[in-house]
């Protein structure tokens, strides 16, 4: 199971931020997968339309790699789940935290998924 513990604000990060963007969030996301406690980082930003926008940074090192293996790990959409919490922190409205994501349950390829154990007799 993943838990989104916590969303906290950290100092604006304005060198992280693309050109002709305007900042809105510069976040440290707290989560337990399986209960392992872990954290990443990033940057929200408003586009020239007006769209909010997510962004991994690479900090500390390695963050962007630790993201992309969090999305394979998450259900199909539960990491847009996390993206609705991180655009709402960053217009500033309530968060209602912690949040439970499904992750992917990983089975051993040629093995018998839970359901499909019968007993030949």
């Amino acid at each position: 199971m993943f838990v989104l513990n916590s969303i906290d604000a950290l100092s604006d990060d304005l060198p992280n931020l693309p050109d002709n963007m305007l900042h809105k969030l510069t976040f440290r996301l707290e989560f337990t997968i399986k209960d392992v406690p872990d954290t990443f980082t990033g940057i929200v930003f408003e586009d020239v339309q007006g769209a909010l926008q997510l962004q991994h940074f690479n900090n500390p090192k390695g963050n962007k790699r630790k993201v992309i293996t969090l999305k394979n790990k998450l259900a199909k959409g539960s990491f847009d789940q996390i993206r609705v919490a991180l655009f709402a922190k960053a217009r500033g409205e309530s968060v209602h935290l912690p949040q439970q994501l499904k992750i992917l349950q990983k089975r051993i390829s040629g093995t018998p998924r839970a359901g499909d154990m019968t007993k030949n007799k």
